[in-house]
């Protein structure tokens, strides 16, 4: 039987919040159905209110695993501040990054050309998980985009994000046939294990536990 939240003194690993999230025989079907509401406008936002109900679960030290559908108001309106920190501190930091490949594009510099996007690409994921948990705690907008805050989260992270990261780019690049699919699946996993994290480094801290 598989153990579905994390202990206090467990740092969460990737593989056990697939193990867990995946653990419910149910979890293709849920996770079919929030790919279609994923690329349907306005439905979107009962998705994105599916990943801020996961990070919730992990920010409270709930059980770790993909919740029925249900409750669509609260999905909603939830899924509407999940997409306002998302585009805030997501979408519109890779297309400055992206802005900035432009030159090199003139100069003929090849592959080169998106290395500017990399350490963006790295950060954006934790960088929304950070700024959605933090909402989460007052439901104010403000606490989302509180820079020093987030970059302090970031940093005590030291590090151990890199390579489920790139695991998620990966992810998505095999499943790019079934991208919606995939998107949502990633997306659902990677946000889940950033905020489990969060809340491992967070509760450790308190407890004068060295990370």
């Amino acid at each position: 039987m598989v153990r579905l939240t994390f202990p206090y003194a467990e740092m969460p690993t990737l593989e056990l919040v697939c193990k867990r999230l995946f653990s419910d025989s149910s979890w293709f079907i849920k996770s079919i159905a929030g790919a279609l509401l994923l690329v349907i406008p306005v439905a979107h936002f009962l998705a994105f209110g599916y990943f801020y109900g996961l990070i919730e679960r992990s920010r409270r030290g709930d059980a770790v695993l993909l919740p029925e559908w249900g409750e669509w108001r609260r999905l909603f309106f939830d899924g509407i501040a999940a997409f306002v920190i998302f585009f805030a501190l997501g979408v519109i930091p890779l297309a400055i990054a992206w802005l900035f490949t432009l030159p090199l594009r003139l100069l003929g510099f090849g592959a080169f050309v998106y290395l500017p996007m990399v350490p963006v690409i790295l950060i954006v994921g934790p960088l929304v998980v950070a700024g959605i948990y933090q909402y989460q705690k007052r439901e104010e907008y403000a606490d989302a985009f509180r820079i020093k805050v987030l970059g302090s989260m970031l940093r005590a992270a030291r590090g151990r994000f890199v390579l489920p990261t790139l695991a998620f780019i990966g992810f998505l690049i095999a499943g790019y046939p079934f991208m919606t699919f995939t998107l949502f699946v990633g997306l659902a996993v990677s946000w889940t294990y950033y905020a489990a994290s969060f809340r491992f480094i967070e509760e450790t801290s308190r407890g004068g536990v060295k990370i």
